[in-house]
């Protein structure tokens, strides 16, 4: 019980709110599919050291078509302590990249939990807006991302009334292509709009707000 409550504690805001790197940027080719898995979270002290929280996942995404692709996953820490997470999504191209002029795409995502204790579910809607370039042969890709969270529910835990329903993030990222294999890092800060003091545990941002991010993942399309 203990292990559990220490992972109570972490799961704030910050780490749900980004738990995981962008999962798909540009949307695959029709037909395409792809298996991803991440590594990474909010960043905080541990010990007096800074580190990310190592918050694990795995993913599948499908291209519906040359502009449209689906995708979901599981989130596999959470899942160690009695937690069902999962984000379902869609990415949609808006604008193809022409030269230095960047592609845009925007997701909708979905994020559900449930714990295996209480039974307690919880939905959070979420709206990504995406910027990339595709450069050199081997078609690398550099994006920026705004991570749009929204809180549906007007009371927090004991019965507090819940003051924010939008919590957004920022980040930025770059995935090597390979032939089939792709790398990608990703760094973000979460949540500017909220204070990160007195949490328990100790969230590194800017100043009293918000908290850095920095995650790693790889994948493999077929």
């Amino acid at each position: 019980m203990r292990v559990l409550k220490i992972f109570a504690i972490i799961v704030t805001v910050f780490t749900l709110l980004a738990c995981n790197a962008t999962r798909v940027v540009k949307p695959l080719a029709a037909g395409e599919k792809q298996l991803g898995a991440g590594l990474g979270g909010a960043l905080i002290k541990f010990v007096g050291v800074p580190m990310p929280l190592p918050l694990t996942n795995v993913y599948g995404a499908y291209g519906l078509n040359n502009k449209t692709t689906v995708f979901a996953s599981l989130h596999t820490t959470a899942l160690m302590f009695g937690v069902l997470q999962t984000d379902i999504g869609i990415t949609q191209q808006v604008i193809k990249q022409k030269k230095y002029i960047p592609g845009i795409s925007v997701s909708p995502i979905v994020n559900l939990l449930v714990d295996r204790w209480d039974k307690n579910f919880s939905m959070y809607p979420q709206v990504d807006l995406n910027a990339y370039w595709n450069y050199g042969k081997k078609q690398h890709l550099i994006y920026t991302t705004v991570n749009n969270w929204y809180e549906l529910r007007n009371t927090k835990a004991h019965n507090e009334k819940q003051t924010t329903h939008w919590l957004p993030s920022i980040g930025v990222g770059h995935q090597w292509q390979g032939n089939k294999l792709s790398w990608q890092i990703e760094a973000k800060y979460i949540a500017p709009n909220q204070p990160n003091k007195n949490i328990v545990v100790d969230y590194i941002g800017m100043g009293d707000n918000g908290t850095f991010g920095l995650y790693i993942g790889v994948s493999r399309k077929f």
